[in-house]
């Protein structure tokens, strides 16, 4: 009676689940119109202030020109979550791999980052509201200027309320896997060791995977990863083949490499049975890349160009391409090799194990146990690299705007503070520092245990996250001044990538392999052989 009792509450907290992540898609489905955030509309007589409008997905309605990056894969997270909720309520078959009871994990799992991470856009937008300068000239000629800020508006609680749910879907999510797993424990002890009729899926991944890659490489040679916007005949875009329009000269290494490296991995991913290492190389492969878009971030692609103003004098500007579309391209299929490789290394290990138990050959009790010992030592001692990383980051900056002349934007692992010239300490900045250090004073004790190494990996998330706003949208400052003699002098800094970034993704490296660990020493348990089943099918 008691697992019949708990397989009912468990299917009930699925469909829980369900329902709320359905319910958050039509939430933000509904803020695609309605505003998380906006300036008051102003009635006075003309000319009008421009209004600022931030929608679901940091635009006015429907303006993709103006989207923010973070907001949209945030809104593309909540409709993949809502649209694999529907997996939640398949059963495993006892013949088969149970893939079913996989995905209900990886997608609770994913639901609470996810709104992990849309908790955190809305606190940043909150804390940092959009805000623009603007002037004008009235019908009598003088000029006019004011600024105009934004306001929280009715989106804002449905965002709120939003990100709730999917907080309370991701835990129905696990409560109602733990019930299942209860109801059927001889299940769930069988079907780890039962042989898949239908082939190694994650064989299949592994082959599949790169061409991802490859046909997001295809994808960037129209959309742009940098562009001016509209300058004209001097518009600068660069996509995958270099500068547009296109010309031999700037097929450089950079450009020829990287289109190399892609198609070697599609073309060896159907025979990488031959290749030993090939999962090895398609891990350095877009690790690789990731670095190189990194670097192509830091210096931005510009060009000198010439103009002529009214007055007939001639001046000189350079036109900087700043980041577009085709990063979050060039971003998927970095990670689509990078998983091809994990899929190739555990379908080597898997087809390892197989034979070994085929053969009645699994190591001794002793041996998995002395490999489980040295897991959680790694798993102890990694989240200790993180927290050198912050404190060597509260002398060298995350972020540096690298201005010798003027003001000077610099972030470290306390926010704006310096050493050299004081400043503010960012409170979500030290929020960061007390995860980082709590997950590493925690791990001496609690590394063994499952929810250790699921927040280290979540703490992780979080800090590329941080990283990612980074780059999507970086920190910006506008300063205006005078000369000794008097000439007005004044610019723009944007803030880039430093020494410190690198440190930062170091030990959030750190925290997931430590994570990976915890939980990877959970699993080294001597196992039965595989029992076949009988020719005749009896």
């Amino acid at each position: 009676m008691v697992p019949q009792r708990e397989a009912r509450s468990g299917r009930l907290f699925l469909r829980f689940a369900q329902s709320l992540s359905l319910s958050a898609l039509c939430l933000w489905i509904v803020m695609l119109w309605v505003p998380v955030a906006a300036s008051p509309e102003d009635s006075s007589d003309a000319p009008q202030p421009p209004r600022i409008i931030v929608t679901a997905l940091g635009g006015p309605p429907f303006d993709l020109e103006e989207a923010r990056g973070s907001m949209v894969l945030v809104a593309v997270g909540v409709l993949v979550c809502a649209a694999a909720s529907l997996l939640l309520t398949v059963r495993s078959r006892p013949d088969s791999h149970p893939w079913p009871d996989v995905v209900r994990r990886i997608w609770s799992v994913g639901t609470l980052v996810l709104s992990a991470c849309a908790i955190f856009m809305l606190v940043t937008l909150l804390a940092d509201m959009p805000t623009i300068m603007w002037d004008a000239v009235d019908d009598q000629g003088r000029p006019i200027f004011g600024m105009v800020v934004a306001e929280p508006a009715l989106g804002a609680v449905l965002w709120a309320i939003g990100c709730f749910g999917l907080l309370a879907a991701g835990v129905c999510g696990l409560l109602g896997d733990v019930r299942r797993r209860r109801a059927t424990p001889a299940h769930h002890a069988v079907s780890r060791i039962t042989p898949w009729p239908r082939g190694n899926r994650t064989h299949r991944w592994a082959q599949r995977l790169p061409w991802v890659a490859l046909a997001c490489w295809v994808l960037t040679i129209w959309v742009p990863l940098f562009d001016s916007g509209d300058h004209g005949d001097d518009r600068l875009t660069v996509t995958s083949l270099g500068r547009v329009p296109f010309d031999l000269a700037d097929l450089t290494p950079g450009v020829i490499l990287p289109w190399v490296v892609v198609l070697v991995c599609a073309a060896t991913a159907k025979r990488f049975d031959t290749f030993a290492h090939w999962p090895l190389l398609s891990v350095s492969v877009g690790i690789g890349l990731f670095i190189q878009q990194a670097t192509l971030v830091i210096d931005l692609p510009r060009e000198r160009v010439e103009s002529t103003d009214a007055a007939g004098e001639t001046f000189s500007v350079y036109i900087v391409g700043y980041p577009s579309a085709g990063h979050y391209l060039w971003t998927i299929g970095c990670l689509a090799l990078i998983t091809a490789g994990i899929c190739g290394l555990l379908s080597d290990r898997r087809r390892i194990d197989r034979q070994m138990q085929r053969k009645a050959q699994r190591p001794p009790e002793k041996t998995i146990r002395r490999r489980q010992r040295k897991l959680q030592r790694w798993a102890r001692l990694l989240p200790f690299t993180a927290v050198a990383m912050w404190i060597v980051t509260i002398f060298v900056p995350v972020v540096d705007s690298f201005n010798d002349d003027g003001p000077r934007i610099r972030v470290t692992s306390l926010g704006k503070w310096t050493f050299d010239d004081g400043g503010d300490v960012d409170l979500f900045f030290l929020i960061i520092w007390a995860l980082v250090v709590a997950i590493a004073a925690l791990g001496p004790a609690f590394a063994p245990a499952r929810w250790w190494g699921v927040t280290a990996v979540i703490i992780a998330a979080l800090i590329v996250l941080v990283l990612v706003s980074c780059l999507v949208s970086p920190p910006m400052l506008m300063w205006d001044g005078q000369l000794p003699d008097g000439t007005p002098t004044g610019g723009m800094e944007v803030g880039r990538p430093s020494i410190g970034f690198g440190l930062w993704l170091i030990g959030a490296a750190a925290l997931v392999a430590a994570g990976s660990c915890g939980l990877l020493a959970q699993t080294k348990r001597p196992r039965p052989a595989v029992q076949r089943p009988p020719a005749g099918g009896v």
